[in-house]
Order: structure tokens, then sequence, then C-alpha cells
């Protein structure tokens, strides 16, 4: 808050700032929620079991055991290799057919990794594991557009707690669901996924009557920071949950965020007012520097008539979508199959793993914070337009993280540091992209902003509902090679998204987005 400390407290002290960390924490909830299952579902399944039920019938059936023998299958890679060991009256018999991919490695063969392969004890395969995976993004984009009136209507109060607290209570029940049925389980993430669609527009709902302009970049963007700070935390935190056995050692994870969620949302329903003027504990002079900022208008939007031919039909609202919707197939795969490609191709443990996916989501929350201060900076300084500043940090994150994930599709198990490596510049820089597209709704109709994000959300989700299952599908058999074709698939969708952005994308308000009547002012930013 540059120049405004004669005005209003500084940020450190002002109600804003403390409100977006409260915020922040909100989303931490809720995609810790939201991604809870992509690292506990290597631990809750059984792996080898689902293996061996897929390629290993015809061996199985030639291993003669007797009442009294005690079996493990442990299978050691894709359907080339499959070693069966049976433990009777003390004699060990063993059988392998293939060859081992995983000799090069040096880590597979010890006892203790073979019994972190076996941990889970639920049996589903790879397209149940996609489509339960997925499960929440349909409930989520199926109401979206219904979520963002009830916001409009009730204010982000109200329905972001509603929405925390029902998605905190379903999280409570998963492990109960999953004992009983993956089909259950799929069920009941979907309606997760609505009252999610309830807790994600509402928190960014917040500040089309709480944010400056100049200050919009990094208010939102420490908001948004708690999904990628909540995605570094799920996986160590998620892989450490499951080694500590505690309640069954998987469920634990349900339980910890379930009741992280219900204790967020008491204080959410203390703290949080949905306009400047309505909170008892704000500074009078920090209201009236956010009132003057915003215009008087703020308080006569929700009457304003919404455009939605317009908006439809509107290339730089296209523009965005095409690259939302472009970069969340990158980003939610990541999301939902980044623990399984660790595991699969990299080699890693369960406690690797949860340490190893932690690192590029990381680097991806402090390049999201320092990105949106140096966007905020360029406009402020007029460096750069906000058309321009929106396209630069959009194409950094777009074509970069595209480009190493080419490189990082030729590397194996061999070179797993190096892999990490390249996955922490490709996610961490991905963050950038946030500071282009997902401002830009605020740019070009801070008016209709929630709306509209809740209309590019929704169909942006539908990456969210393929993604899980179309890479189970094309990594059947675990290959790197298999696992190239996605990450090939994904960098070419990332181009496609940036070339239409480059094209249509703009950073000024759009005609349809101005209010033009006698008792409100037109609202403008600077371009």
């Amino acid at each position: 808050m540059s120049g405004t400390d004669d005005v209003a407290p500084p940020w450190y002290r002002s109600t804003r700032y403390f409100l977006a960390f409260i915020s922040s924490f909100g989303m931490v909830n809720t995609f810790l929620q939201r991604g809870d299952l992509s690292m506990a579902i290597v631990c809750m399944v059984n792996h080898t079991a689902v293996d061996i039920l897929k390629h290993g019938h015809s061996i199985i059936d030639n291993v003669s055991l007797s009442s009294n023998d005690s079996a493990r299958y442990t299978y050691l890679g894709s359907n080339t290799s499959i070693s069966i060991t049976s433990f009777g009256n003390g004699v060990a018999k063993n059988l392998t057919v293939g060859d081992s991919p995983y000799h090069s490695c040096g880590t597979q063969t010890s006892e203790e990794n073979t019994r972190e392969k076996e941990d889970g004890e639920l049996v589903w395969d790879k397209e149940t594991q996609g489509l339960v995976l997925g499960g929440l993004f349909w409930g989520y984009m199926s109401l979206q557009i219904f979520c963002s009136i009830i916001v409009q209507r009730w204010g982000s109060k109200k329905v972001v707690a509603i929405g925390m607290f029902f998605m905190s209570v379903l999280t409570l029940l998963t492990p109960v669901t999953a004992w009983w049925s993956p089909w259950a389980v799929l069920v009941l993430r979907a309606i997760m996924g609505v009252f999610n669609g309830f807790t994600i527009p509402g928190l960014f709902a917040v500040w089309g009557k709480w944010a400056p302009p100049t200050e919009r970049s990094r208010l939102i963007c420490i908001t948004y920071s708690g999904n990628i700070s909540a995605t570094a935390l799920v996986f160590p935190l998620s892989a450490f949950l499951c080694k500590l056995k505690f309640a069954g050692g998987w469920p634990a994870v349900f339980y910890l965020y379930g009741v992280l969620g219900l204790c967020w949302t008491f204080i959410w329903m203390y703290c949080m007012y949905d306009e400047p003027a309505h909170h008892p504990r704000i500074h009078p002079r920090e209201q009236e520097y956010i009132e003057a900022t915003l215009g008087k208008s703020t308080q006569k939007r929700v009457s304003v008539p919404t455009p939605w031919l317009k908006i439809c039909t509107s290339l730089p609202f296209l523009g965005i979508v095409c690259a939302q919707v472009t970069y969340n197939w990158c980003i939610l795969l990541m999301m939902s199959n980044l623990p399984i490609y660790m595991k699969e191709v990299l080699q890693f443990d369960i406690k690797s793993n949860g340490a190893y996916s932690f690192i590029p989501y990381l680097a991806m929350f402090l390049v999201i914070l320092l990105g949106s201060f140096c966007a905020d900076a360029l406009i402020e300084k007029r460096l750069l337009s906000v058309t321009y500043t929106r396209k630069l940090m959009t194409v950094i994150g777009h074509l970069v993280p595209g480009i190493l994930l080419i490189i990082l599709s030729y590397l194996d198990c061999t070179q797993s540091h190096i892999a990490v490596a390249i996955l922490t510049l490709a996610i961490g820089l991905g963050g950038l992209a946030f500071c282009g597209i997902l401002i830009n709704f605020y740019d070009i109709a801070p008016i209709f902003a929630t709306k509209i994000m809740t209309v590019s959300n929704a169909i942006s989700m539908i990456p969210g509902i393929l993604a899980p299952y179309v890479v189970a599908e094309i990594t059947i058999d675990k290959t790197r090679e298999q696992w190239q074709i996605v990450f090939f698939l994904t960098a070419g969708l990332l181009g496609f998204g940036t070339v239409v952005y480059l094209i249509l994308g703009q950073g000024h308000v759009q005609k349809w987005a101005v209010i033009r009547d006698t008792q409100a002012e037109e609202i403008a930013l600077p371009s």
C-alpha cells in the first residue's frame, strides 16, 4: 500500500491483508480435502494384488501351495516381470518371469520397499482409481453457475462456511465409504465437489468489495497461494500419516483434514464480513481508503443485470477460458497423478514420494507470491500495460513448463533426482500463470468477475475429470514410454492455450462490463 500510509494503516496491520491470510488458510483446507486422495490412494490400494490380478493369473496357477502355505506376491515392474514367493513349512520357493526393469535403480529389491508396496488393503484397478480421482470434479463442474448465484445473494461469509462444513464432514466419512465400495467413494467425492463449488467462488468473491485495484494481484494471489501450499503440504503429510499407522494409517489422512476444515469454519464465521462497512474491527481510515479506490458503485453491483450473451461472445473472455482449460489440464493432472508418476516411473517409496512431491509445489507457492508483487509493480510503475503484463506471466507460466515436461519425459528412475529438479522448475514456474489468467477476470470485468470466473472454472474442471482417467488408460503398463505420451500431450495443450491467449487476451475493462447510469460511476482499470 505504498503512498497510502497517511490515510490508512500499513498493510501488515490492515484488515484486508488479515482476511487475505484467513482466506488463504481456507484454500489450504479446501485443497487438502481435494488432494488428500491423490497421495492416500498410493497407500490405500494393494498395487501388488492389482498387478497380479491383471497380469499374473496364469503364473499364480502354476504355483502349487499347500493349505499351510503363506504366500506373498511381489510385482516388480510392468507386465514383463512378476516374482512370486511362497513360504510353507520353512521352505521358500520362487518363480520369476521376465526381466525386471527395476534393478538398475538399486532401490526396489529391499524387503522394506516390498512391504511398502503391499501396504494397501483395497483392490482397485487403474481404471477405477482414475474414475475415483476425477469424481470430485463432476460435482464441482455441474453446479458452478448456481453456486455463483448463491454467493451473490447470500454473500461469501455464509456460503463459504456452508461449503467448508459439509466438505469436512464428507471427508471424515471417506474411509468408511472406501471400505464399502469405490463407487460409493465416487459418489461421495462428487457431492464434495458440489460443496467445493461453494467455497472457491465464495473466497474469490470477497475481493470484489475488499481489494483496491492496485493491490488486486497480491491479495488474490495470497488467497490462491493457499491452494499451492496445500498441494505442497498434502503429499508429505499424507505420506507421513500413512507410515505412522495411527487410526489405520491412510484413514488418518481424511480424519485430520476433516477436523481442520471444521475448525477453520468457525474461525471464518468470526473473522469474515462481506463488506468493509460491515466489519466491526476495521480501522475507519482503511475503510475509507478501500471505498474510495473502488468507488461507491460497489454497493450497487448485485442489481446490475449480467449480459451473458456479450460475455459468452467476448473474445478476451474466451481467450482466458481457453488458457485456463489447457493450464488446468497440466496442474490438475499433476495434482492427481504426481505421486503415481513418482511411484511408477521414478520408483520412489511412499516416504520419498511424499517428500519429493512436496518440493515442486513449494516452489510454485514462492513463485506465485513473488510473481504477484512483480505483476503489480510492472503495472503500478507503468513499465508494462495490464494487457502485456498478463500475457507475459501467462506465456512464461505455460510455455516453459511445457518444454520442461518434454525433457522430463525422456528421464527414468536412474535419473530420478534430475527429474525432480525439472519437475520443480516446471510446476514452480507454472505459478506465474496464476498472475496472468487468474487475475485477468478482474481486469476485463471487475463488476462481473465472480460470475465469469465461475463459468470459466466450471469449464476448466473438465480436465479434472478427464486427466486421471486418460492417464490411467495411457499408462496401463506403468512404463516411462507411456508417461511420455502423457507429457507430450500436456505440452501440446499448453502451447495451444498460450497461442490463443496471446491473440485474444486483453487487460482493460470491456464495454459490456462498464456501469452506465445516473447513480453509479464507471469503473475502469489502467490498461
